[in-house]
């Protein structure tokens, strides 16, 4: 009897985002070549996954809100290049500016919905017939002006674009306005399939949608809707800030209106709407961020089934580089999740406007694929999940062309970065309390400031290079066994003081007295943990301060210990109030000290007790450099003088080992950023130099790491590489060598053995006495096919150098050969 062995997909699911430009003309054979190429570009994405999905821009989401049931009808869809409804935005200044919306090409078809439903069913019968697979097919709505005109928003129905918080209209600009999830229509007499004899006054704009989406999303064939650009969480999706804060005063807000008015939108859209699965985009904002600005209850959309994903990481990274605000809102959302997996989304190409990500953002360089895939979420048991889905905005660009070029370079990158995706905890784990932020605005909204600082803080440090890639939300660590959170000793935990409940505390110290290593950041305030740490509460002070750092630092053509810092306090988790204990031992070290006027504040500290197993528990307090501003996309910097204290947080891992710093060759220079994952017991060096003079200077707790095809000169306790603008390398070997000598790595061709053939060698060239820790796969070592020869002669007996899961070797000289 014959096996059939299924092998076992990559990726839950592959999603293709497409506007509906490809389609030149309607005539059905045409349909269906659109719909094949579409298919056949992506195909060896498709195939790595158990089912495939294609999201259709049709338009903005009005061909919905003005369906009437009839196929018949012709709808406005997205058929130009450039911001439509032009009135709407303030940088638009005239009928003649390059800006205003254009039509892509000169003679656009006119769809029906008729039209629509044929290439639904072309895509889902083709990618049946033709490629075995699969396909949903999924529905958008946006709720901003740019993509499609739009009178139902605009012209008949202005009053859903209007926010009411605290009994008055509120709105950061002028012109830009979206639409208001908890809006309510006024009535009107056009019939409408869920309203055939129009829209009752004062009707929620959740419950008509619902009904509509009822009606239109099964009429077509669509399989889901996904909600774009913030819609259903914050009326200010585009800036960082919102309803709780306008750039220079905090909790303006009252946390039970708003947070009640979010979810009204979302319980009505869900009871008219229930058998529809609903994916969202989110905002460009992290959980906290969102929190601080909007009071945006993600919470209780997890926690009541409405979402089957969290919000993917944003697209705004391609646009703005702003790559650490990317990376800290994805990780803040996969923390916990709604369901069972969560999805990585890659920006290709854009079917608006003038750029394609692909081609000139990213300039062919695959960072913002490589850096994202290098985080991950870990589960109750210890062990580590990557995404389980990949979308792909889009597979368009904005002429309607379906460049196999793009696919083509685009798929071996997420295959390669898929294969590669972490499979146990990395370096730093970010131990996020999804939960608690959420409980603290809702007990007391002058926490704001807090929340505010959890992410933001984060966010800047990620851009200074901090290597954090692996999340672990707190319901999920309160559920895990003593055997799970033993894996969590393999990590540095990095957790914020906000949100750190006494149990928390109590076994965040359980873990460091039996080996862990933890880092906190931010104020103080839990006498347990004062104590934990050896510190005390003085009288707070914020405004300027000469900051002092005892722990290396990055090179920017001259070396300085001292920096000037302007702390604010409502931003910053409160003043700065520390110091050390009187009676404090000397198991506790002062790295940082904030001075203002002859007093002294402690800023950075460790400790590690000797009874503690080796374990250590660090403690930072942080700043933001932001200025208070008006109505801004990001943040404002402070001036140039003023220091930006996140990058000590990567410093702060010199106690516990890692040696992360940058050599700038200017102080303009932008760091580097750079996440260390583990995969198969190797670790991998993940990121991205935005300025490509910069080098970076590592140093592990072994060692110095070498990376195949790199040279590295040993001889101290780091080494510097200058790695290409987007690095993916590998390390299995690393090196502690006294004498000075320049190393070499290479992949090695495999020699055949007596018994078998090994899978790979690693050669290394040139050690000088040195001591190596090996890491090969741990299975290798488990099942002693692991094989090390010196100089092409000796084959090292390595029963005595296997330590669980790595190998040490002492005394190497010239040339070793590590091969399983």
């Amino acid at each position: 009897m014959a096996i059939d062995h299924v092998t076992k997909k990559t990726l839950q699911r592959a999603s293709l985002e497409m506007s509906l430009k490809p389609f030149k003309s309607l005539d059905p054979s045409a349909i269906d070549e659109v719909c094949t190429e579409a298919l056949r570009q992506w195909q060896p994405l498709l195939e790595m996954a158990e089912v495939a999905s294609m999201l259709l821009w049709v338009s903005d989401g009005s061909e919905i809100l003005t369906w009437k049931g009839e196929m018949d009808v012709r709808f406005e869809w997205a058929r130009y290049i450039g911001f439509a409804n032009e009135e709407m935005f303030g940088h638009v200044t005239d009928n003649k500016d390059p800006h205003i919306a254009r039509p892509y090409t000169s003679e656009p078809v006119a769809f029906t919905y008729g039209d629509l439903k044929r290439v639904i069913e072309s895509f889902k019968r083709i990618a049946a017939e033709k490629f075995g697979v699969r396909l949903e097919v999924g529905a958008t709505f946006d709720a901003g002006p740019e993509f499609a005109y739009s009178d139902f928003k605009y012209k008949d129905h202005p009053e859903i674009n209007r926010a009411e918080i605290g009994g008055k209209y509120v709105s950061l600009r002028t012109h830009y306005t979206v639409v208001c999830s908890w809006s309510k229509l006024k009535g009107d007499s056009v019939s409408y399939a869920a309203y055939p004899n129009g829209i009752p006054e004062d009707l929620p704009f959740g419950e008509f949608l619902g009904k509509q989406c009822a009606s239109y999303l099964p009429s077509l064939g669509f399989d889901y809707i996904w909600f774009s650009n913030g819609f259903a969480l914050s009326y200010f999706p585009w800036t960082y800030l919102g309803a709780n804060y306008n750039g220079t005063q905090l909790a303006i807000a009252d946390y039970e209106e708003v947070t009640t008015k979010i979810l009204s939108f979302w319980d009505a859209f869900k009871l008219e709407c229930p058998d529809i699965r609903t994916e969202i985009r989110g905002t460009n904002y992290g959980t906290g961020m969102d929190l601080a600005k909007d009071y945006v209850p993600m919470q209780n959309l997890y926690d009541k089934g409405y979402l089957t994903y969290p919000p993917p990481n944003s697209p705004w990274g391609a646009l703005n580089y702003d790559f650490g605000l990317e990376i800290t809102g994805y990780l803040s959302r996969i923390a916990e999740l709604p369901k069972d997996t969560y999805m990585y989304r890659f920006y290709a190409n854009d079917p608006w406007f003038w750029q394609n990500p692909w081609f000139d953002y990213y300039d062919r360089e695959p960072h913002d694929i490589y850096c994202p895939l290098a985080a991950a979420r870990v589960n109750a048991e210890g062990g580590v999940e990557p995404p389980g889905v990949v979308q792909i905005l889009t597979i368009d660009t904005e002429y309607g062309e379906l460049q196999a070029e793009s696919a083509s370079e685009i798929i071996p990158h997420i295959r390669k970065a898929l294969k590669d995706a972490p499979d146990q905890v990395g370096v730093v784990t970010w131990l996020y309390p999804f939960r608690e932020l959420h409980e603290m605005l809702q007990a007391d909204r002058n926490t704001t400031g807090r929340v505010f600082f959890h992410d933001w803080f984060i966010r800047n440090a990620i851009n200074e290079g901090m290597p954090l890639n692996t999340v672990l939300g707190t319901d999920t660590f309160r559920s895990m066994t003593a055997k799970a959170k033993d894996k969590l000793k393999g990590t540095v935990l990095l957790s914020s003081t906000a949100g750190l409940t006494r149990n928390l505390i109590e076994e965040i110290e359980a873990l460091v007295t039996d080996g862990a290593q933890v880092l906190l950041y931010g104020d103080v305030l839990e006498p347990l943990l004062l104590e934990i740490l050896q510190l005390q509460r003085v009288q707070p002070l914020e405004g300027d301060f000469d900051l002092s750092i005892s722990l290396a630092q990055d090179e920017n053509g001259e070396q300085v210990s001292s920096h000037k810092l302007r702390h604010r306090a409502d931003i910053g988790d409160g003043g700065l109030s520390l110091t050390l204990q009187d009676n404090a031992d000397s198991s506790t070290t002062v790295h940082a000290v904030a001075v203002q006027n002859g007093e002294e504040r402690a800023f950075a500290v460790t400790r590690c007790d000797a009874d503690w197993k080796g374990g250590r528990i660090g403690w930072l307090h942080g700043s933001l450099p932001f200025q208070p501003a008006g109505v801004t996309h990001l943040p404002i910097r402070q001036e140039a003088e003023w220091y930006d204290s996140s990058v000590l947080l990567r410093y702060m891992l010199q106690p516990y080992g890692y040696h992360l710093v940058q050599k700038k060759q200017t102080t303009e220079s932008q760091s580097a950023l750079t996440f260390i994952s583990r995969h198969e017991n190797a670790f991998w060096f993940t990121g991205c130099k935005q300025n490509t003079t910069v080098q970076l200077q590592i140093g592990l707790p072994e060692g110095v790491p070498l990376f195949p095809g790199q040279s590295v000169l040993l001889g101290s306790d780091t080494g510097v590489y200058a790695l290409d603008r987007t690095f993916h390398e590998e390390c299995r070997i690393v090196v502690s060598q006294k004498q000075q000598s320049s190393v070499l790595c290479r992949e090695n061709s495999v020699f055949p053995m007596l018994n078998r053939q090994p899978r790979r060698n690693l050669t290394v060239w040139h050690l000088k006495d040195a001591n190596l820790t090996l890491f090969p796969p741990v299975e290798a070592i488990a099942a002693g096919i692991v094989v090390v020869r010196v100089n092409e002669k000796e084959f090292l007996d390595l029963t005595d150098a296997c330590q669980g899961d790595r190998i040490y070797l002492e005394g190497i000289t010239g040339r070793i050969d590590l091969l399983w």
